[in-house]
C-alpha cells in the first residue's frame, strides 16, 4: 500500500512522501533511516564544497592557460575520473571546453593572419576589392 506520509514539513504542513513498505514514514522521517539521511548529506555537502573548490582553483589558473596546456589539463582529467576525483561529467565539460578554445585560438589567428596579408595587399576592408557580378 502506497499511501502518504505520516509526517509533517518544517512548515507545518503534512509530508506529501510516499509511505516506505511496510512503515508510516516515507525515507524523510522515517527514524529508522536517520544514519543514511545524515550519510546522504554529508556526502552532499562534501559534493557542493569540492565543486566551489574546483571553481576557485580553477579560475586562479583558467586565465593563464595556454593551448600548450591543454593536453596535459585533459590527461589529469582522465587520470582524476579513473581514480574517482572527478565526475565523467565534469571531465566532459572541461574536454569541451578545452576543444573550443583551441578553435577560438585557431580562428582568431586565422583572421589575424588574413588581416595582415590584406594590410601587405593593400586592402582596407574585407571584399573592398571584389568585383560583384551582376
Amino acid at each position: 500500500m502506497h499511501g502518504k506520509c505520516n509526517a509533517f514539513t518544517k512548515a507545518g504542513k503534512p509530508c506529501k512522501g510516499r509511505l516506505l513498505p511496510d512503515r508510516l514514514y516515507c525515507m524523510s522521517h522515517d527514524p529508522e533511516h536517520a544514519d543514511l539521511r545524515a550519510e546522504g548529506q554529508r556526502k552532499g555537502g562534501e559534493a557542493r564544497a569540492n565543486a566551489r573548490r574546483a571553481a576557485r582553483q580553477w579560475a586562479a589558473v583558467g586565465e593563464q592557460l595556454s593551448a600548450a596546456d591543454l593536453p596535459a589539463i585533459l590527461r589529469a582529467c582522465m587520470f582524476s575520473v579513473r581514480a574517482g576525483a572527478l565526475e565523467p561529467a565534469q571531465a566532459s565539460a572541461i574536454a569541451t571546453l578545452a576543444k573550443t578554445s583551441i578553435t577560438i585560438t585557431a580562428e582568431i589567428e586565422l583572421e589575424q593572419r588574413i588581416a595582415a596579408l590584406e594590410r601587405v595587399i593593400g586592402v582596407n576592408h574585407p571584399g573592398a576589392n571584389i568585383r560583384r557580378i551582376s
